[in-house]
């Protein structure tokens, strides 16, 4: 009996002893289960906030390079533009268009002001031979941002002085071309001389052959001159009747293809804004379009006699 109690007893503490080893062996597993989740749950956070580092840079060198294209398409267009600015495309006038074209001397002046708004509300260009006044110089600025020619006449419009030699002439220019460029930024290349490129009135300053010298002069410096086919009259007398410079344009212009048209601006000359709406309607009624002087218009020039 003894024997068998002893026997039990042995086989209890055995059985306890594996329970105890069973219960310490499987602690351990569930530690590491319970170790490995915790270090799978880790590293895969730290995978998935690499990743979202990784786009975040990713998104921003992309953004970045869209902000550099978009600064670079800026830029282009502002290339474009001012190449659209400076480089118009040239006209093409289909054939057998009638084109008149205003031109004024001797201004600015308040008539220029004048003529400058009856030409904006006709939507009409034209074109401006200037003379040398530096009190006027917004007006010469409104010339060009209207969109008008500027071109050059003289800046004393002293014939004694500018027709005496070639020398005094192309300084008196010179002046002027510094005045318009300095004060607006506009070169001009168009010329009017003063009393037209056959006036005889120079002679008796600088000889029979002091506009052949001067023309000459003035087509080496690439300057184009322009004369005149349409008188209106408006200089023929101190202030001329309005009347007489309407009627003046209409009938020559009515002969005409290509009509550039002599006009005045200077100070006297308040019959000549006074005339320019009949002036306007009547061309229209002729078929006329209206256009401004260009180094490409056709030019209209008075035969003189050894010209290069």
């Amino acid at each position: 009996m003894n024997r068998l109690n002893k026997s039990n007893n042995k086989l209890t503490i055995i059985t306890l002893f594996l329970i105890f080893v069973l219960i310490i062996l499987f602690s351990h597993e569930l530690t590491i289960a319970t170790t490995f989740s915790n270090t799978t749950i880790e590293k895969r956070k730290t995978n998935l906030e690499q990743n979202i580092t990784n786009l975040t840079e990713q998104n921003r060198q992309i953004l970045n390079h869209i902000i550099s294209l978009n600064i670079e398409i800026e830029e282009l267009d502002k290339k474009e533009s001012v190449k659209t600015n400076t480089s118009a495309p040239e006209k093409i006038i289909p054939p057998n268009t009638k084109i008149a074209y205003l031109t004024f001397d001797d201004g600015p002046s308040n008539n220029t002001i004048k003529i400058l708004d009856i030409l904006q509300q006709h939507n009409i260009k034209a074109t401006f031979f200037v003379v040398g006044i530096p009190e006027r110089v917004s007006t010469y600025q409104r010339i060009v941002d209207e969109g008008h020619t500027l071109a050059l006449h003289s800046y004393s419009h002293e014939y004694n002085n500018i027709y005496k030699n070639t020398q005094s002439f192309l300084a008196d220019i010179d002046k002027l071309n510094s005045l318009i460029v300095n004060s607006t930024g506009y070169t001009p290349d168009i010329l009017r001389f003063p009393g037209g490129s056959n006036n005889t009135i120079s002679h008796r300053y600088g000889g029979p052959d002091i506009m052949v010298d001067i023309i000459n002069a003035s087509l080496d410096r690439e300057y184009v001159y322009f004369d005149w086919n349409v008188d209106s009259m408006d200089a023929a007398k101190a202030l001329q009747d309005k009347d007489v410079i309407v009627n003046s344009v209409i009938n020559q212009s009515s002969i005409l293809k290509q009509a550039i048209i002599l006009m005045h601006d200077s100070p006297s000359k308040t019959s000549t804004p006074d005339a320019l709406p009949e002036i306007i309607t009547g061309l229209k009624n002729l078929g006329f379009q209206f256009d401004k002087i260009t180094s490409s218009t056709p030019v209209i020039q008075f035969p003189v006699a050894g010209i290069k």
